[in-house]
């Protein structure tokens, strides 16, 4: 009797834990939690997500295309993707559905369509090159993934091209941007009013052809794109963001006025100016010309937000290269690219979420910032740095002359002494009007006939100033091709002007803070190759040995143990 109910009592226990385990895993099914152990806190989502994803109220699909054979760089993509979207699923209540496809999958003729339509969609294809045990393949695959909600579609890429990185810095700084592409996605189509940008008119700044590629890719992110003329109109209190785009002629006091109280109402600002004359087109057919300052009537009121821009003209050793003729072969002229100083090219050294992993921007004819302006508890401006020169630069006072006879030496590095000189500047804070104290009755009536009070102070506000109009210009070709802003087509390579000014964009539409999750860190931690080579036989035999020599241990430990409990 007492062994049956010893055999009972091991059957009724092994049920019992049999249905523990079947109860305990439907219920973690409802739960998703990851215990984040990581001193970077690569697992955490940001608050502004958290609430982004609470907050949905229908379903966004997520189609991601990176199913198929990688390499472990790519897979480790692949699973970051995977496990983000299993996070934002749960935050979101089962809000997000997700699906990885593989777009090599199928014949020929199919790949080809599904290529097509995905180009067409704007996602980018990568010519993969895999390595094979004899030999060396290549692949074409599209690291990039489609956000569809209510009928409308996004684009994400989500690979982080950077020259000078290796493949796995490439796919570490890709891997930190998920979570920030991802929401951005998602915010971008859910939210109810699309921010509106404006581009401002009336003072010779960049024409729309010199713009489209910009007007058309933030119309595609799902904002609304419009121009104001300073000149007749007032600026609409519901604008995000105003974009003053290389103006050429001189501010009057009204237009001043206008800009003044849009910045003082909370209206953000994203200044491209050039206080400096000087063109490319200028030199052409003319051995010097000769760069003056150009009068915008700026300068007090930039001053009282606490920057100055500098009458001057950056050279620097890091530089973009133009093509100059050198010859000629028969009747067809022979060129050669040459560096060319004025067209210096900006490696983002802050760790500001604005820049944080942007490669190379390429600037033309930029001058130097200076922050000023005094500093009280109740006018506490932040002064954010974002681009600045490389260590090999100096700055020419005007007036300067431009001349390609510079290059007919080698440069005298010794002269480019001045190094990292502020280009672009980000602004916080509660800015005081210009208008401070000097308000002209023909304004004050201006306001008060619109039911617009005005304001000597503003409220939190930010701009960002960047001492260069032409960041935001895209070429055109001669037959009226538009290029991609920072494509620069004599070398074939694009640069971050893009990605740079649309960050710019973002961060000062942005109420909910999103792209600070840019800052996030996951830092590559890549293992000595050569340590490896030299002990590998040591560490195979460790991690193969070991364990089998804890299970005989144990198994001794084991026996030992039940021989003394049972011995009598």
């Amino acid at each position: 009797m007492k062994k049956h109910s010893v055999k009972y009592q091991a059957i009724y226990r092994f049920a019992a834990a049999v249905v523990f385990i079947v109860l305990f895993n439907i219920t973690a099914q409802q739960y998703y939690k990851r215990l984040d152990l990581t001193k970077e806190r690569r697992y955490t989502l940001s608050n502004a997500t958290k609430e982004l994803l609470r907050n949905l109220d229908d379903v966004v699909y997520v189609r991601i295309y990176l199913e198929g054979e990688f390499p472990a760089g790519f897979k480790r993509l692949r699973n970051s993707a995977r496990d983000l979207l299993d996070e934002f699923k749960y935050y979101s209540r089962r809000n997000i559905e997700y699906v990885f496809i593989n777009p090599n999958a199928g014949s020929v003729e199919d790949r080809k369509a599904v290529y097509k339509e995905l180009t067409e969609k704007g996602l980018q294809p990568t010519n993969l090159r895999v390595k094979g045990d004899e030999e060396l393949s290549q692949r074409i695959i599209f690291p990039g993934a489609l956000f569809i909600y209510r009928g409308q579609e996004l684009p994400v890429l989500l690979l982080e091209n950077q020259i000078g990185l290796g493949p796995q810095e490439v796919l570490n700084n890709s891997a930190e941007l998920l979570e920030y592409k991802f929401a951005n996605a998602i915010k971008k189509l859910t939210q109810r009013t699309k921010p509106l940008i404006l581009f401002s008119r009336g003072q010779g700044e960049l024409q729309d052809r010199k713009i489209q590629d910009i007007v058309e890719t933030l119309q595609e992110l799902q904002y609304r794109v419009d121009t104001v003329n300073l000149t007749t109109e007032l600026i609409p209190r519901q604008a995000n963001v105003l974009i003053v785009a290389k103006p050429t002629r001189k501010f009057r006091e009204q237009e001043k006025f206008k800009l003044d109280q849009f910045i003082m109402n909370g209206g953000s600002v994203l200044w491209l100016l050039d206080v400096m004359n000087a063109e490319m087109d200028s030199l052409r057919g003319k051995s010097v010309y000769l760069s003056l300052p150009r009068d915008l009537n700026l300068d007090d009121q930039l001053f009282k937000y606490g920057v100055r821009l500098n009458t001057d003209l950056v050279q620097d050793l890091q530089c973009n290269r133009i093509p100059l003729v050198v010859g000629m072969l028969g009747d067809q002229p022979q060129t050669e690219l040459f560096p060319w100083y004025y067209f210096p090219l900006i490696t983002p050294g802050t760790e500001h979420a604005l820049v944080r992993n942007l490669d190379a921007i390429a600037l033309q004819f930029a001058g130097t910032i200076d922050t000023v302006g005094k500093r009280d508890s109740q006018h506490i401006i932040h002064k954010i740095p974002l681009l600045r020169s490389s260590p090999h630069s100096k700055a020419l006072l005007s007036p300067v002359r431009l001349h390609f006879s510079m290059l007919q030496e080698p440069p005298d590095v010794s002269a480019f002494n001045q190094k990292n000189l502020l280009l672009g500047v980000l602004l916080e804070g509660k800015f005081e009007s210009v208008f401070k104290n000097r308000v002209a009755e023909t304004f004050m009536q201006a306001l008060d006939s619109i039911n617009q009070p005005f304001r000597d102070e503003s409220i939190f506000s930010k701009m960002i100033v960047v001492a260069d109009g032409d960041v935001i210009r895209n070429d055109t070709s001669s037959t009226g091709a538009i290029y991609p802003l920072g494509y620069w087509r004599f070398t074939d390579q694009t640069f971050a002007n893009k990605d740079f000014i649309l960050n710019c964009i973002e961060y000062l539409a942005d109420d909910t803070r999103l792209i600070e999750t840019r800052n996030k860190e996951i830092r590559l931690r890549l293992l000595n190759n050569q340590k490896v080579k030299k002990e590998k036989t040591k560490w195979q035999l460790v991690n193969t040995g070991v364990p089998l020599l804890l299970v005989i241990l144990f198994g001794l430990f084991y026996n030992w143990l039940r021989k003394k409990r049972y011995a009598k």
